[in-house]
């Protein structure tokens, strides 16, 4: 290469060098006086995203833990209450027990069912003031008390007119009466037993159509009939291995369609027509829809026909089913335990006081109600003995929940940290050498300006 003095090119080369290692000193500082290596998005674009969600995991999930630890301290409170009342139940049964006997007098008995009294007051003082974080356990958990609801429910009157109801070619329904038969369960499926619909077919008919449920025979036992081979047809729904209201339509929807009257069968749409124009249809498996057979190409169609108000197709009568109540009281507390919506579980409560477990009518001011009360008191502690099993196995799970949560976190942080924190020695092995590639870079800039001082030897 000539000599020149306008381009120092041994000079541009070191301070380009020298300027890019000084660019890795600073981010080695950077990342040593952080401790992360990712510093910001330009670092490790995949890293950091991958790192944050490893972080919003290890986050979560620390909370989560801290709801679990709640859990169970809800859950320990509970027990310790029920264990008192358990305590005050064997001291009624020991009382029973005297008071049974026959060497007592009536004085006797008053001063035992004194502290009777005594103790269930204190049962149900327990039941309606044991709180945590102010919240009631044994009470209203939820601020509302218990309230009836219906069975069976119907979005329509108990009896709806036919005539304001079709179907549009398009296949949609538009029931006058919908049944919904969802709050059905095992529980309370027997409170069904003898209830019965039923629904005209016009002014000639009374009962073109009834259901009738019998919680003493199983679904096989089911019958039907057709009276005299008119138009009135009868079924009897067995119920009694059935569990819950989808099961209910479901085998109401195979026992009336295996059993349909002679010149009936199901549509295309798999309604059932189960007389000349009444038609019955399952919705969103818990419900049963009722309406009239004729198709109509719209809806304003179908309005036009039925502005008249002619009862061309008679009613529907559910007014037994949906006259069923029953008492509906929420004892769920959910405990969220990971990181995503869903992810938790319920821990129960039950209620609680003397007239819940059965011994606020105790009286053992008699022998023969020291007797009754006796088993009363066992019943009794047999409930309370349940709901303290039910409430450790849920403290168990929890806690259960607590360790795997332990585990997940260390495991999670361990990875995130594998992505994000510095590695102290290597980059400090990076530090070191970046230093002395920055120091020799200057001594060669330096070598490099005092070699252009050789061209003016060539001018003495």
């Amino acid at each position: 290469m000539g000599m020149s003095v306008q381009t120092n090119m041994t000079a541009m080369f070191a301070s380009r060098n020298v300027g890019s290692v000084t660019g890795k000193i600073a981010k080695s500082t950077e990342k040593l006086t952080s401790g992360f290596k990712i510093n910001r998005a330009a670092d490790n674009a995949a890293g950091l995203a991958i790192s944050e969600k490893l972080r919003r995991q290890v986050r979560g999930l620390t909370q989560a833990t801290a709801n679990a630890q709640e859990g169970v301290s809800l859950c320990q409170v509970a027990d310790g209450a029920l264990a008192e009342v358990s305590s005050m139940l064997h001291r009624m049964t020991e009382l029973s027990i005297q008071s049974a006997n026959e060497t007592n007098t009536d004085t006797d008995r008053s001063f035992i069912q004194a502290e009777v009294q005594a103790l269930k007051d204190e049962i149900s003082r327990v039941g309606n003031t044991t709180t945590y974080n102010e919240r009631p356990i044994f009470g209203d958990i939820h601020g509302e008390p218990m309230r009836a609801d219906k069975l069976v429910s119907s979005p329509a009157a108990a009896s709806g007119h036919l005539t304001e109801s079709y179907q549009t070619r398009d296949g949609r329904y538009h029931a006058a009466a919908t049944l919904d038969f969802s709050k059905v369960n095992e529980n309370n499926i027997g409170l069904l037993n003898g209830k019965s619909f039923t629904f005209t077919c016009s002014q000639s008919c009374d009962e073109a159509f009834k259901i009738t449920f019998d919680y003493t025979i199983p679904y096989s036992d089911s019958s039907a009939e057709n009276l005299l081979n008119r138009v009135e047809h009868r079924y009897v729904l067995g119920i009694k291995d059935l569990k819950s209201g989808s099961d209910i339509v479901n085998k109401l929807y195979e026992h009336v369609s295996h059993n349909m009257p002679n010149g009936y069968t199901p549509g295309t749409n798999g309604e059932l027509h189960v007389s000349h124009s009444n038609v019955l249809s399952i919705m969103g498996g818990n419900k049963l829809a009722i309406y009239a057979e004729t198709n109509y190409a719209t809806k304003a169609e179908a309005e036009r026909q039925f502005a008249g108000g002619a009862g061309k197709y008679g009613a529907v009568n559910s007014s037994a089913l949906t006259g069923i109540s029953i008492v509906e009281d929420n004892r769920d507390l959910w405990i969220h335990t990971g990181t995503e919506n869903d992810t938790g579980l319920y821990v129960t409560i039950p209620r609680m006081n003397a007239d819940v477990i059965g011994v606020g009518d105790v009286n053992v001011g008699t022998a023969t109600g020291a007797k009754d009360a006796i088993d009363k008191i066992k019943d009794a502690l047999a409930v309370i003995s349940k709901a303290r099993s039910d409430i450790g196995a849920q403290q168990n799970r929890l806690e259960h929940t607590i360790n795997s949560n332990g585990a997940t976190v260390e495991n999670t942080a361990a990875a995130e940290s594998r992505i994000r924190d510095t590695d102290m020695a290597r980059e400090m092995v990076n530090f070191s050498l970046n230093n002395i590639l920055q120091q020799v870079g200057q001594t060669v800039m330096t070598q490099a300006n005092q070699s252009q001082e050789g061209i003016l030897a060539l001018l003495r």
